[in-house]
């Protein structure tokens, strides 16, 4: 790289490995995290073993909630709640109580309920229409939220729920199995009843 005093300094590239970082010439072009196993002790995440163990965790809980049919019932819901017609406390509500109870029935059975970036996103974009209120419903679900930065979710729902697709702050965060889990649901704090949800459909169906 040319400088404006003539000088040729060494243009600076991406780890090689990781191509996350940049390199430096005293670690044969790696990053530092990449090239000294001591740092990799204390942030596992960026050892590509560690990180595939943590997405095969993840995927084995999501699967549950797959084949047990709640990810199926979650989306029959929001596809019906945000075509357009429910009222913003209505369509929230119905949510939160399907979710509530979706949560309850797994924990009987010793299991949690949460669905995948990838199912996240499909609820976000296309199932159903988007307002502002809904990402808060979906995002706190996603079990593998350092998967968002992959999809497409932008950027009010990662800063509340994908910690900014950062990798350094992926690296502070997830050093075990179980890593940390969703940050909570912003908007679920009070709520209608249930009975007043169902009284609120069937006038609306009439």
């Amino acid at each position: 790289m040319l400088l404006r005093s003539g000088k040729i300094k060494e243009q600076i590239a991406k780890c090689y490995k990781c191509n996350e970082f940049y390199g430096n010439k005293k670690y044969k072009y790696k990053c530092s995290g990449c090239s000294d196993e001591t740092f990799k002790s204390c942030y596992p995440w960026r050892d590509e073993e560690f990180r595939n163990d943590v997405n095969e965790w993840a995927q084995a809980k999501i699967q549950i909630s797959n084949t047990c049919g709640g990810l199926r019932t979650l989306k029959q819901l929001v596809k019906q709640t945000y075509n357009g017609t429910w009222p913003k406390e209505l369509r929230v509500n119905a949510c939160k109580n399907l979710i509530n109870t979706l949560r309850e029935a797994y924990k009987e059975h010793g299991e949690e309920f949460y669905i995948s970036a990838k199912d996240g996103e499909e609820l976000l974009r296309r199932t159903g229409q988007e307002y502002p209120e809904k990402f808060h419903i979906i995002c706190p679900l996603v079990l593998d939220w350092w998967n968002m930065k992959n999809y497409n979710y932008n950027g009010s729902e990662m800063c509340y729920y994908g910690r900014f697709g950062d990798e350094m702050t992926f690296c502070e965060k997830i050093k075990s199995i179980p890593p940390p889990p969703p940050n909570r649901c912003m908007i679920f704090q009070n709520g209608l009843s249930i009975l007043h949800v169902m009284k609120t459909c069937l006038y609306l169906l009439v």
